[in-house]
């Protein structure tokens, strides 16, 4: 207890008359995020309680975020001098009082796994806080080679995130389907009149030999799909679809509004995180239904070329910022969102740097390691190239833990 009292001393550092004012307010942002993020409807279906721990497709990712939902809210309470199993405790009432909540909310999917993570995080949140004077104000020796420590971790989530995002197909039978009526997805009545891929030739509902189609498809040779406009949908809509044996998805090109949709398994679906996919925004917005679509899916340095009739892009893929798809993907995200997320996931990665970077050999190492990071690394891995945005969001990351860093240093009690 004494520990974390001092950690956090070192925050408050005299500047607020109320030295518990902070945590307060900490606490009260993490009530409303924690209850804006579970409370909200999603759906039009009320759900059913689920007992399992790791739920779903994407079950990991959804315990990750479920501690990370909550470890904010159990740092503010050992801030406020709340520690301790009691403190716990309130994590879990207040996730039981949610996953019950969540039973008449539409969309919502309340589990005992849920209510296990948020725990968790809460008890994660306490440690973190009882930790506080260690990782707030080290001694310049041990902060220099926690710079080093921090560059690399980035090196390995950056590196991490590009293991997750290649290419995972099964080396099972697979399927071609059209315009497929498929689960959690809508159906989109255009019609398919030709697809090839690379030297080869799909009939509907029927696959060439499918070692073929996956080393094509793992060699990114062209794709090219010929159809007929449908009218449009609300949702990701397959247009050509390839499913294994189990009927799950392996690979998919279809509409989502007005978006064109590149979407494959990669090694994340095997670990049950999310599923981000690729987009070309906006073209369909101009196609009316009965209209000729010509659409084309080819790789290109470490990306994808879109195109679809006269709108094409090409530089799509992922990148050192898309870490975050991996835990949550909202696929309808306006892209100007989606672009200060890689910037806050980069700035995030990056600031623990930034607070402990000193005047030491191991800082200048470590520097060197994050440089390598964001700038080298996609090269090695075949993520692309690193965007501009997210080259500043790691350098905004650096500047805010320096400036903390001299703000708790001007403040540190003598």
């Amino acid at each position: 207890m004494r520990q974390t009292n001092r950690g956090f001393a070192i925050l408050h550092g005299g500047c607020i008359r109320d030295p518990r004012l902070l945590a307060r307010l900490g606490l009260y942002a993490s009530l409303t995020f924690i209850l804006g993020a579970t409370l909200f409807p999603s759906g039009s279906e009320l759900p059913e309680f689920v007992g399992c721990l790791v739920c779903g497709a994407r079950g990991l990712s959804d315990a990750l975020v479920n501690v990370l939902l909550f470890l904010p809210f159990g740092a503010a309470l050992a801030a406020l001098g709340r520690t301790g199993r009691r403190s716990i405790f309130y994590g879990f009432a207040l996730s039981c009082a949610i996953e019950l909540s969540q039973t008449v909310i539409p969309g919502r999917d309340p589990s005992l796994g849920d209510v296990c993570f948020n725990t968790l995080g809460t008890a994660a949140g306490q440690w973190l806080a009882w930790l506080a004077n260690r990782w707030l104000a080290p001694t310049p020796r041990a902060a220099a080679r926690l710079s080093l420590l921090a560059a690399g971790a980035a090196l390995l989530v950056f590196g991490l995130t590009a293991h997750l995002v290649q290419p995972s197909l099964p080396a099972r039978d697979f399927s071609a389907w059209y315009t497929a009526d498929l689960p959690e997805l809508d159906w989109y009545h255009g019609r398919v009149l030709r697809t090839t891929l690379g030297p080869i030739a799909f009939s509907p509902n029927r696959l060439p030999d499918p070692d073929v189609v996956r080393r094509l498809l793992l060699a990114g040779a062209p794709l090219e799909i010929d159809a007929v406009a449908g009218r449009s949908v609300r949702g990701l809509a397959p247009l050509f679809v390839i499913v294994d044996e189990d009927d799950e998805e392996v690979f998919l090109v279809g509409p989502d509004r007005g978006d064109l949709v590149l979407r494959y398994r990669t090694r994340a679906a095997r670990w049950r995180l999310d599923q981000p996919d690729l987009r070309l925004r906006h073209a369909f917005a101009h196609v009316a239904s009965g209209d000729t679509l010509h659409i084309g899916v080819r790789h290109d340095n470490g990306g994808y070329c879109l195109s679809l009739n006269q709108v094409a892009r090409c530089g799509l893929g992922y990148s050192v910022g898309s870490g975050w798809t991996l835990l949550y993907y909202p696929r309808h995200l306006p892209i100007w969102i989606s672009t200060g997320l890689e910037i806050a996931w980069v700035a995030g990665i990056a600031f623990p740097f930034g607070l402990w970077a000193r005047r030491r050999p191991e800082t200048v190492l470590a520097a060197a390691l994050l440089t390598a990071a964001l700038l080298v690394l996609p090269f090695l891995t075949g993520l692309i190239r690193t965007p501009p945005h997210q080259i500043a969001g790691g350098g905004i990351g650096v500047l805010l833990g320096a400036g903390l860093h001299a703000w708790l240093r001007r403040r540190r009690p003598t």
